[in-house]
């Protein structure tokens, strides 16, 4: 189930009221098919990835194992994970491939969950939803993996992609750094690093009926 709301000529897909956002959606389903209990996050503290995990893990009684590249111990998303059972591990910031090697855990998930398994997990969970046609929809993208999923659940709908990050296939590209809150902030709540981000592009070129996934918030 969804919460949308309308706001002028273009409505928002509400899943920053999902614990976690919409990648909680497709972990709840992967998580039913994964045996190991201990389940390992190597990623960063910007996006809602490990909040998303560790919302998971704790309803599917296993324990998410967080390595987060991370400065700040007390950074506002690591307080927010601490309200669940998760294990959390803050390391210096260093290269992902770096980071990968150093998680330790009976599954392990990389950045974005940029897996064959997450990735069909997402397209289920999002059809699912059964929306009703929109003239298109608009999210961010940093890995990719959530443009594909949309792309494949709902090909008849334009997608337009905002990227976060240099790496990112897409058609417009936030001016901000990745690490940088959005400077033009959507009016309800959305990720400052990520979601966020997308509010200034659809204000002056998405069409109406457009849909916004506010993947989390």
């Amino acid at each position: 189930m969804a919460y949308v709301e309308t706001t002028g000529s273009v409505s928002i897909l509400r899943d920053d009221l999902v614990a976690g956002g919409t990648k909680r959606r497709a972990l709840d389903l992967l998580l039913q098919e994964i045996n190991g209990t201990d389940i390992a996050y190597a990623g960063t503290i910007f996006g809602h990835g490990a909040l998303a995990l560790a919302h998971a893990c704790e309803a599917a009684g296993k324990q998410a194992r967080l390595y987060l590249s991370c400065n700040d111990p007390a950074h506002p998303m690591i307080e927010r994970i601490r309200k669940t059972n998760a294990s959390i591990e803050c390391c210096a910031p260093v290269p992902i491939d770096k980071l990968l090697a150093y998680a330790k855990g009976d599954y392990l998930f990389p950045p974005g969950f940029d897996t064959p398994d997450f990735y069909n997990a997402m397209v289920s969970s999002l059809q699912a939803l059964r929306l009703p046609q929109h003239s298109e929809i608009w999210c961010c993208a940093v890995s990719g993996t959530m443009g594909k999923a949309l792309r494949e659940a709902f090909p008849d709908t334009r997608l337009r992609i905002v990227a976060v990050v240099k790496s990112a296939q897409a058609e417009f590209f936030a001016p901000e750094k990745y690490h940088q809150p959005a400077r033009i902030p959507p009016p309800y709540p959305s990720c400052p690093y990520t979601d966020a981000k997308v509010w200034r592009f659809v204000t002056g070129h998405a069409s109406k009926g457009s849909l916004i996934w506010n993947i989390a918030g």
